[in-house]
């Protein structure tokens, strides 16, 4: 999908409707052919409709000399071109007439007629451009939409891990779903009225100042009138909007927590306290709601309220000048009052979306503060990598995520095909230590190397080719098994997905499936095993043949069964390559070629199992209370 180039961002998201008249903008800049069109289009749709308005001036005029017992006499040919618009009317409603062969006694029902025609072709032709309008306009509104969603996708994949440690699951979703709904309805709604109900406006003004230019000035006097409040509302549309659409997304992550909670909520009887706070967010977001329904109310009242002043003004102007003045006739009058009756509903559409778009800017704003949040720098720049022998170290590594150090100081030294295991009590900081292995952070002081390079210097996407990751929470994704296993190489054919699996010893269950490996893993893997999934993902990691391997204690929420499958599984995987493994059950890592023992970001220990078991320091207190 082509997306429109991405705008400026600013960290003032209360900036009303500037943040989204900005993104407008880029979209009618990116889409102008389509605008274009709508615009053209618009204009058709506006001539079709406003025209058969003309035609109450010939009729009035036929029907206010037929009331009088008068005949119009038909003009000459040299009439008929005449400024004088009955008479040419006339003219070409009896030239129309005789091509079809039709003739009435009365001359007036030749002005009849060919009105009734002229409506009918009107009618036809406006269908069309109102079709072609409605069409263009509706996928102009969805296109932006679409490619706002795409670019939160895009800047979610370019934030830094930290971001989401931060931020409610929940909430990000109804941003990415609620928020985004209510935009693509707000401009499908205004992307009907804004282009055509100007031009339609503007119609009438022609149409006034054509035949009735004193009239003009009422409407020019209304239409502002009845613009007041609509954009003093507006503001207030918006504010509330903004503050609905944040109780819309407690609710959904109320709701997301019962979710992914179920288990919980139902062994430890929390039903009542979860649907507590369900309802209360619910009854939140409806009184956030009121109050912006009850704005665009006001605004629609006091819409109403200036146009009637201003009918009122135009019927008293119209009295005067028939009666007093006797300036314009009665077909004038008739013509004069159609434009400015049609204005209210031009009027009245644009309010209403100009409320909707107001409740656009309310839900682009939570967005905006999402785009606005600062992406991982670690993608940009750097070497490339062709190739990666596996030898690391780290220098004096420090890192914080707020305040307080995770890791002090951290050096390490590990040749390429050795593994290293990571052991110590919570929070000592093994999981920090391999995310920045894996540099899903940077050190904020000291180095880390690969190769001798320091790790910020090579491409990113260049190493993280060069590795692969098994962590403790398998995760699949919703599609077959040979997909799930070829994500860790796209391009591996079939042969080589089946010798990652049977390394994995998971290729004999899966023969045994109907579908073989285009069976259906389910929702996160909801259809396989515990075991059966971990050993997916670790097929995933050995099709990639990884120089360096990252093993998130891939074992510990597995029996004793599956856990062994596992650990041959794993034992085929670190096979010669560089290999970082956290591990709880340290029966799992004695085979390791150095064990680190962190306690509060620094190593207190480090050697073999044998050597560390001699040392009779923290790695064998830890090892006995395992062993009894």
């Amino acid at each position: 999908m082509s997306s429109i180039p991405p705008v400026t961002q600013t960290s003032d998201t209360s900036a009303g409707s500037r943040p989204l008249l900005r993104r407008l903008w880029a979209a009618i800049v990116h889409y102008k052919g389509t605008v274009i069109a709508m615009i053209a289009f618009g204009f058709l749709e506006a001539v079709f409709t406003k025209l058969p308005l003309v035609l109450v001036k010939p009729l009035m005029a036929e029907m206010g000399a037929a009331d009088h017992g008068k005949a119009v006499a038909a003009p000459g040919v040299a009439d008929r071109w005449a400024t004088d618009f009955n008479a040419w009317f006339r003219a070409f409603a009896n030239d129309l007439l005789g091509w079809f062969g039709i003739r009435f006694d009365h001359p007036g029902m030749n002005v009849v007629v060919a009105c009734g025609v002229v409506a009918v072709i009107c009618g036809l032709l406006g269908a069309v451009t109102i079709y072609f309008v409605q069409t263009i306009s509706r996928l102009f509104a969805i296109r932006i939409v679409a490619d706002l969603r795409c670019e939160l996708a895009q800047h979610f994949l370019n934030l830094p891990l930290r971001f989401f440690g931060r931020q409610r699951m929940g909430e990000m979703i109804s941003k990415v779903t609620n928020d985004t709904q209510v935009m693509q309805r707000s401009f499908e709604l205004a992307a009907d009225n804004v282009v055509v109900d100007p031009l339609m406006i503007l119609g009438n003004l022609a149409i006034l100042a054509w035949f009735v230019p004193q009239a003009i000035w009422v409407l020019l006097a209304m239409v502002p009138l009845m613009a007041i409040p609509l954009y003093r509302q507006g503001k207030s549309v918006s504010r509330r909007s903004s503050k609905s659409l944040r109780a819309m997304g407690e609710t959904t992550e109320s709701l997301n927590q019962i979710l992914t909670g179920i288990r919980t909520v139902k062994a430890f009887q929390l039903e009542r306290q979860r649907m507590e706070e369900f309802e209360a967010n619910t009854r939140t977001f409806m009184d956030r709601t009121h109050k912006m329904l009850r704005a665009k109310g006001r605004s629609m009242a006091q819409t109403f309220v200036s146009y009637q002043i201003g009918f009122a003004v135009l019927l008293i102007l119209l009295g005067y000048v028939v009666l007093v003045e006797k300036g314009i006739a009665f077909d004038d009058v008739a013509l004069v009052i159609a434009p400015l009756v049609t204005t209210y509903q031009h009027v009245k559409r644009l309010t209403r979306s100009y409320h909707v778009l107001m409740e656009s800017a309310g839900a682009l704003s939570g967005i905006e503060e999402i785009l606005a949040a600062e992406t991982d720098r670690t993608n940009l720049g750097g070497s490339p990598l062709s190739t990666l022998r596996g030898d690391v170290s780290m220098r004096d590594v420090w890192f914080a995520y707020d305040e307080e150090p995770v890791l002090r100081g951290l050096d390490l030294d590990v040749r390429a095909g050795q593994t290293v295991a990571f052991v110590g009590p919570s929070g000592g900081g093994k999981s920090t230590t391999l995310d920045l292995l894996m540099r899903f952070h940077d050190p904020q002081r000291g180095t880390i190397l690969v190769d001798g390079i320091d790790l910020r210097q090579i491409r990113l996407a260049d190493f993280r080719a060069h590795t692969a990751v098994v962590s403790q929470q398998a995760f699949l994704f919703n599609t077959t098994i040979r997909q799930n296993i070829a994500y860790g190489k796209p391009d591996a054919t079939q042969a080589e997905i089946e010798a990652a699996a049977r390394a994995a010893n998971i290729h004999d269950f899966i023969v045994s499936q109907p579908n073989g490996y285009d069976t259906l893993v389910g929702e996160r893997g909801s259809n396989l095993s515990g075991g059966q999934m971990q050993r997916l993902t670790i097929a995933r990691a050995i099709v990639r043949d990884p120089a360096i391997l990252f093993l998130d204690e891939a074992t510990s929420a597995l029996d004793s069964e599956n856990e062994e499958l596992v650990q041959r599984a794993l034992e085929n995987l670190r096979r010669g390559r560089t290999s970082f493994v956290i591990a709880h059950r340290l029966s799992t890592i004695v085979a390791a070629d150095v064990i680190v023992v962190l306690k509060k970001g620094r190593v207190v220990e480090q050697g073999t199992h044998a050597e560390l078991l001699e040392r009779n320091g923290a790695y064998r207190g830890m090892y006995d209370k395992q062993s009894v």
